[in-house]
């Protein structure tokens, strides 16, 4: 007997609804990795082909997590279980909460 764990990638896959649960996983995922003060301060928007789009309150910041963009690429793709983010661009605007 498989786990759930085991079954479910699959499962989703055959639905066709795979893509969309890696989506939604990255964009919730993305505070968890970037950690509470860093969180309130950006917001994942998107998920666009295997790019994340993510809003920053200042250009500094956006420059700051690109320089760790390796890092936070490695963080999201282990949490997800598959290498779904490929790339994260920040575009700077006040985040919306």
């Amino acid at each position: 007997m498989r786990s759930l764990k085991d079954a479910l990638p699959g499962t989703l896959r055959g639905l066709g609804i795979a893509r969309r649960t890696r989506e939604a996983q990255a964009l919730l995922l993305w505070a968890e990795v970037v950690g509470e003060p860093l969180a309130s301060e950006t917001e994942a928007l998107q998920l666009r082909g295997s790019t994340l789009w993510v809003r920053t309150s200042s250009a500094p910041l956006a420059h700051q997590l690109h320089i760790e963009k390796p890092r936070l690429l490695q963080l999201l793709n282990d949490r997800i279980g598959a290498t779904a983010v490929r790339d994260i661009r920040f575009r700077q605007g006040m985040p919306g909460r």
